[in-house]
């Protein structure tokens, strides 16, 4: 089963959790992309990280039916629209949803997507759905912070895989060309403006984590 000790994992309503396990199960059965051959033991709602917060995620542990011992664990994430959609003056395709938009997206840019990769609609809202990686490398920046050497490097190999994925998916259904994405690149005239912007954000972002401390031990939400 999955643990609740977990500090990433949370437990469920007792009727959310069997409706989920039962779309999950009826998935398995139907989807082309769906796992054969399984059936759904335990569920939690997970917290991933920063970027899953006001997010409705969870986390599914598969058994196989026909094979001794053999489990998968399965990542349900909501789909929300893109932050940056409301600045965009150009005309977007239309997608059947925004899951259908990330994992489309996702596919025409990694080399190797994630296993299982698919699309659910769940009480009105769409997901993504995936195998969750027994391993994910993560980068502990803390270990970086005075290891400049090293954090050159980190910002250069995530800038070449940037730069690859967009070459990947680059000219499909109106998105910019390999020769458009090599102009702007070499364009020096907006570099200046996103580090000032990126910085702004950064002390936004601080201002408003130190307001909601100070709200939280004043017992704004709850019992501190």
């Amino acid at each position: 089963m999955l643990s609740l000790e977990d500090e990433r994992h949370f437990k469920l309503d007792k009727i959310l959790r069997h409706e989920l396990k039962a779309h999950i199960n009826k998935w398995i059965k139907t989807s082309s992309d769906g796992p054969y051959n399984y059936k759904v033991l335990s569920a939690v709602f997970r917290l991933a990280g920063t970027g899953s917060i006001g997010v409705k995620r969870y986390l599914f542990l598969l058994k196989s039916t026909n094979t001794k011992n053999k489990y998968l664990l399965v990542d349900m994430k909501q789909a929300r629209p893109s932050s940056v959609q409301p600045y965009v003056q150009i005309q977007q395709l239309n997608w059947e949803n925004e899951a259908s938009r990330v994992i489309s997206i996702q596919q025409r840019m990694q080399n190797v997507p994630a296993a299982l990769l698919s699309t659910t609609v769940f009480r009105t809202d769409a997901f993504t759905i995936q195998e969750l990686q027994p391993v994910k490398d993560a980068i502990k920046f803390k270990l970086l912070k005075d290891d400049y050497r090293n954090m050159y490097q980190v910002i250069g190999d995530m800038a070449a895989l940037t730069a690859s994925a967009q070459l990947r998916s680059g000219g499909i259904q109106g998105s910019s060309t390999i020769d458009e994405l090599m102009a702007f690149g070499l364009d020096q005239g907006w570099q200046h403006k996103v580090i000032i912007y990126a910085q702004q954000c950064a002390d936004k972002t601080k201002k408003y984590y130190k307001n909601y401390l100070k709200a939280y031990k004043g017992g704004k939400y709850g019992t501190a």
